[in-house]
């Protein structure tokens, strides 16, 4: 926000001179919150939760953080905007997240603006590490911004499946199964190993902890933090940008992309849905609309209210778009301009037949991935292919609970808040999925996928379409051989084995009666 000579937005006017603090900043959707609110918004300052992880200290993966595309628009219009972010060292696994006396301070004293987009999104996280990132830390946070005298408005990003027990799913905050405070207890009070037996019973309904522990922090929001100006929102499937700062823009394997990617790369044969929508939502929608709601919730907010505002955000009500749709979107879209890292021909079949879909994938995965194990086994080299087919069978059973089950998600109050913000506003923070042509936008993506999570540049279009080539070449001749081998095993088998085995049977026949 450079040119203060243009005049400001309703929304921009509201976060003018704001100090930020936001945690999840080193994650897909945590970069993009950074990067508009320096881009987009006339905030002071930004106070960022960065962790240790992996032996990288918080201070380096702070200076990695800015190394992303995410930030090179920012950089070229505006880098003194840069100048306006701090890193505070802390982390959600520990109490009051980690931070130190003199950051907590800092926090009270200079905060008005809370972005909470901090998450355990791994579906396979043990129920405990589960429950002190995305509830105890969830409780900490909203503790203390409680001390903040001058608070504007706390927004949660929560997730649009953390009620995914129903099949419809309003606008408001439903009851856990359990209270937070008493699973929190529970998590301090007993062993990891009684835990992990309790967990099935206890996130009953639930496809994993992550999803159960959002909700069980939903409801505590709405039971704990009515009376300050907070708001929960929740997205759907995350998907890469649709516009800012850049196009197509991605880092994270994790659900559709992943999917898409096994697919279009050959290493993926068979898939299980239904053919539902998929209710994803370009990220950047995603955080122009939690901006706005922030400001909604602060202009509305009333000391005495009983319900917490949420926001799903959504895009099946109002811009559906099959499964189907999306794969062959992708499929067509990858072999225009395939990529140089194709494992096999990218043949991929779906059903919805469960049985069907266990049995193609043990053929064409896990037995074929088992002897091509078995041959490198030979050769003394080393064995991986089973491994990485347990990981993908994982990712689709992950996504299962998405693509078997059509959701509907009601978004009234997204309507309401398009229909409050200015023309200029909605330019500036648009999440109108109206707006989106699928068609197009998958155009985008694909080319997304290839350049940003296989590092595959256009430069190797080129030997790209000679691999796909040849490997199509080499399927189409494996596919006629098995073709004929199966005629001559079959005219075999019914002209020559079948007879002699037919009249072995007849001669047993006849020697038992006589």
């Amino acid at each position: 926000m450079d040119n203060q000579q243009v005049e400001l937005s309703d929304i921009q006017r509201f976060y003018k001179n704001s100090t930020v603090f936001l945690t999840g900043s080193t994650g897909f959707i945590g970069k993009l919150f950074l990067e508009k609110i320096l881009r987009g918004l006339p905030v002071k300052h930004v106070y960022i939760l960065i962790r240790e992880k992996d032996e990288v200290s918080a201070a380096e993966r702070f200076k990695k953080l800015f190394e992303s595309p995410v930030f090179d628009l920012l950089k070229r219009t505006s880098s003194d905007s840069l100048k306006k972010v701090t890193l505070m060292r802390g982390d959600c696994l520990l109490p009051n997240l980690g931070l130190s006396l003199e950051d907590r301070t800092a926090f009270v004293e200079d905060v008005n603006v809370v972005f909470h987009c901090a998450a355990l999104v791994r579906t396979e996280e043990h129920i405990k590490k589960a429950t002190l990132v995305n509830v105890k830390a969830t409780i900490d946070l909203i503790e203390l911004a409680k001390q903040i005298p001058k608070l504007k408005v706390f927004i949660h990003l929560g997730n649009g499946f953390s009620n995914c027990n129903r099949m419809e799913i309003k606008e408001e905050v439903y009851p856990a199964n359990i209270l937070a405070e008493n699973l929190i207890s529970a998590c301090e009070s007993l062993s990891d190993d009684i835990l992990s037996q309790a967990t099935p019973a206890l996130i009953a309904g639930f496809p994993n902890t992550s999803i159960f522990t959002q909700q069980v922090a939903e409801e505590y929001i709405n039971r704990k933090a009515n009376r300050i100006p907070i708001c929960i929102a929740r997205p759907t499937i995350a998907v890469s940008t649709e516009a800012e700062p850049v196009a197509a823009f991605v880092d994270t394997f994790y659900n559709l992309p992943g999917i898409v990617l096994a697919n279009v790369l050959g290493m993926i044969r068979i898939s299980y849905y239904k053919n539902t929508n998929l209710d994803i939502v370009p990220a950047d929608f995603i955080v122009n609309e939690c901006i706005a709601a922030g400001w909604q919730t602060a202009d509305s907010f009333k000391p005495s209210r009983l319900e917490v505002p949420v926001y799903n955000i959504s895009s099946t009500q109002d811009n559906p778009i099959s499964q189907d749709d999306i794969y062959n979107l992708c499929d067509n879209y990858s072999k225009e301009s395939p990529s140089s890292k194709l494992h096999a021909y990218p043949l991929h079949f779906r059903t919805t037949c469960k049985p069907n879909y266990l049995l193609v994938r043990y053929i064409f995965h896990t037995l074929l991935a088992q002897i091509v194990d078995f041959a490198l086994k030979t050769t003394g080299k080393r064995c991986c292919c089973a491994r990485g087919v347990e990981r993908f069978h994982k990712l689709q059973e992950d996504h299962e609970y998405l693509s078997t089950v059509q959701y509907f998600h009601h978004v009234d109050n997204t309507h309401k808040l398009l229909k409050k913000m200015s023309f200029q506003d909605r330019e500036l923070f648009n999440f109108d999925i109206t707006t989106i042509k699928w068609d197009n936008y998958f155009s985008q993506y694909y080319k997304g996928l290839r350049f940003y999570l296989l590092n595959d540049t256009m430069e190797t279009l080129a030997v790209a379409r000679q691999r796909y080539s040849s490997l199509k070449m080499i399927f189409i001749f494996i596919a006629l051989v098995g073709v004929v081998v199966s005629y001559v095993l079959g005219k075999y088998i019914i002209f020559r084995v079948l007879p002699c085995i037919l009249q072995l049977v007849l001669n047993v026949i006849r020697n038992t009666v006589c």
